[in-house]
């Protein structure tokens, strides 16, 4: 006589909670196995701006040396636009993995939120793994521009009120608001003209197409050097080793005045931690190899190494600073 049909099917049931309590405690288990041998397979690095700009050297820079201590490609995606904010968005709405990693600036997790941009993400949200260096901007003119230094710049602003054009890397992007702050100091007025990157506005200011541009070190020296580029100022606290006779802005008579770029190496929000961990360590070796910051002082890059929580403490401290400046001035982006 077979068993009752309520004991055949607690057992049922007790098989199935058993199956179940098993495949949860592998999952347990595999979960922080597959982290730890992290990385399985080739990643994918954004860089939010167009190759050979400082965002870009930086990420290929230290992309390629990540590649060989984590044995795997890192691949650099350039996608470009919005400041910076298309390439970012793509990196906070991609799976929570690791293999999708991106170069964040003091735009696209900054200043964008500073000026209330709708981005198409949260940069508090993102997951932080560590520094990828600074490099300074500066301000260079146009050969034939009639300016040396700053205090001309200024004069001729006054004398031709919208006259005077300044290039960018972007309307909202750092650059700009750097500029603008700038004009706000010296009470001048000049007409924006936003491009998409360093290089086409490089370009421009070479090919006297813009007559001022806020350009980034890497690759503008030997401009200045050649005279194609006239340089007028640096932006930074300090003079910079590729062009040590160009002045400050504080030295050209604006005090309280220094702004500098930096990049940092973001994940998707949720990133798991041992993931982040591996990431954080492989990124510190490839800032210590001693050819990486080679090539990154090569383009007037100055190499920094921070922990995850250091680098998400930056960024935090960078957004207040930059929404303070954002509100105190009115700026405004369309």
């Amino acid at each position: 006589m077979g068993a009752p049909f309520h004991t055949r099917a607690s057992r049922l049931r007790s098989r199935r909670l058993a199956m179940l309590a098993g495949c949860l405690l592998a999952m347990v288990v595999i979960a922080p196995a597959t982290a730890q041998d992290f990385p399985v397979k080739a990643i994918t690095l954004v860089v939010p701006f167009p190759p050979g700009g400082s965002t870009d050297i930086a990420g290929r820079a230290l992309g390629e040396k990540m590649s060989q201590i984590l044995r795997q490609p890192v691949v650099i995606d350039n996608r470009a636009g919005a400041a910076g904010a298309i390439g970012i968005r793509a990196v906070a709405t991609a799976p929570p993995d690791g293999y999708t990693l991106g170069v964040s600036g003091i735009g696209p997790s900054a200043v964008l939120p500073a000026l209330g941009r709708e981005i198409g993400y949260d940069p508090a949200t993102l997951t932080y793994v560590g520094h990828m260096g600074s490099t300074a901007l500066m301000l260079g003119a146009r050969r034939d521009l009639n300016v040396r230094t700053l205090s001309d710049l200024a004069a001729l602003a006054r004398s031709t009120p919208g006259g005077i054009s300044y290039g960018t890397s972007g309307a909202g992007s750092p650059g700009h608001l750097a500029m603008e702050l700038l004009l706000h100091r010296l009470g001048v007025k000049m007409n924006h003209v936003p491009y998409r990157g360093n290089a086409p506005l490089l370009n421009d200011v070479i090919g006297r197409h813009v007559d001022v541009g806020v350009l980034t070190m890497p690759g503008t020296p030997e401009h200045v050097r050649s005279g194609s580029v006239l340089g007028i100022v640096a932006l930074g606290g300090e003079r910079t080793k590729d062009l040590p006779d160009l002045p400050t802005v504080r030295e050209g008579g604006v005090p309280d005045y220094a702004f500098e770029l930096w990049n940092v190496l973001v994940g998707p929000p949720g990133l798991p931690q041992p993931v982040v961990d591996r990431l954080s360590a492989a990124l510190a070796t490839a800032m210590a190899d001693p050819d990486v910051r080679a090539k990154l002082e090569a383009s007037s890059i100055i190499p920094v190494t921070m922990s995850p929580a250091q680098a998400k403490a930056l960024v935090d401290r960078e957004r207040g600073i930059w929404r303070e400046v954002v509100t105190s001035l009115g700026i405004k982006v369309d």
